[in-house]
Parts: C-alpha cells; sequence; structure tokens
C-alpha cells in the first residue's frame, strides 16, 4: 500500500513538462538581465530532481518550484554582486568587444528600459522585488501571489502597496542622478 506522501510526489518527466516554462518565466523575471536564464532552470529542477523524495505535497508541486527558484536567483545575484564586487562589472571587463547579435534601435531601447527598471529593483529588498515582480511583471493576483509567497493575500496587497512606494521613490532618485550625470 502507498503512502499519500508518495502519490503526490512528481515524476521527474511531468515535473519538467508541466512547469519548465512557468520556471524560466520567473527565472528570468527574478534575475533580470545578464543572467542565464537556461541556467538558472537547469539547476532549479535538478534540485527538484535530487529533492523529488522529500516532497510532501505540504504545498503546491508550483509553489515549491517557486521556492526553489527564488533561492537559486538569490544564490546567482548575490555570488554576481560579490564578482563585480570583485573583479569590476561585465562593462569593465569585456564592455570592448564587439556583440555578434544585430543592435537595432528598438532593441537598445527595449534593452535600456529594462535595464532601468531593473536597476532601480536592485535597489530594493528581496521581499519588495519578489512581490512587484509577481504581481506586476508576472501579472499574478494577490492570491496567487500570496500562494507562491506563502503569506495571505491582505499581506500581498500590504506588501506591494509598500514596494510600489519604494521602487516609485528609488526610480526618482535614479532619474535624478541620471539627469545629473548628462548635464554638464
Amino acid at each position: 500500500m502507498m503512502s499519500a506522501a508518495l502519490q503526490v510526489r512528481p515524476t521527474t518527466e511531468s515535473m519538467y513538462s508541466h512547469h519548465a516554462h512557468e520556471v524560466a518565466r520567473w527565472a528570468e523575471r527574478l534575475a533580470g538581465p545578464g543572467f542565464d536564464v537556461e541556467d538558472i532552470v537547469h539547476e532549479v529542477f535538478t534540485i527538484a530532481y535530487e529533492r523529488a523524495h522529500k516532497f510532501r505535497g505540504d504545498c503546491s508541486l508550483r509553489t515549491w518550484l517557486f521556492g526553489i527558484t527564488k533561492k537559486v536567483v538569490q544564490h546567482r545575484r548575490r555570488k554576481e554582486r560579490w564578482w563585480r564586487w570583485l573583479s569590476g562589472s561585465a562593462d569593465e571587463t569585456a564592455g570592448h568587444l564587439a556583440s555578434d547579435s544585430p543592435d537595432p534601435l528598438r532593441t537598445v531601447e527595449q534593452n535600456q528600459a529594462a535595464a532601468e527598471v531593473y536597476g532601480v529593483l536592485d535597489r530594493l529588498s528581496e521581499r519588495d522585488r519578489q512581490v512587484l515582480i509577481l504581481c506586476e511583471l508576472e501579472g499574478l493576483d494577490a492570491e496567487e501571489a500570496g500562494h507562491l509567497l506563502g503569506i495571505r493575500q491582505a499581506n500581498v496587497r500590504l506588501r506591494l502597496h509598500r514596494a510600489r512606494a519604494r521602487f516609485a521613490h528609488a526610480y526618482q532618485e535614479f532619474v535624478n542622478r541620471s539627469s545629473q550625470r548628462r548635464s554638464p
């Protein structure tokens, strides 16, 4: 006779086929530009496969995978900050190298806008980043975001309200600094 915990354990095939796209989207949004999303997704599913026997079914598989994704991204972002601090930014170390990809104006503008948004997001706490990314970029409602973050809907709304205010303040500071750098 199988226990209930064994019955809810996902198979590795179904886990990847049903959730890979969503994990990739989370990874891309949580990490921001400059991170290898495929590599993050690979690490998330490697961890999930290794720990699948520990999945008890206390939460949904989606919530469990989001938690792993969140931790992998946090680790990568922390590691990247240390790497930049120790060796300089990617622009400083390889900014002079030519790109193989085409460079149309629209792509530049989109990348610049994304860099500005993630530049401001980088100034916020991980809690603020996560709730803004889930609700604003992913378009999740408070119930879905609360389920993924493991908090109540009311707390999601409160965090989102406060995170929006902090984002607006940080964005204004970013704009002010940018305009000061441009003026002679």
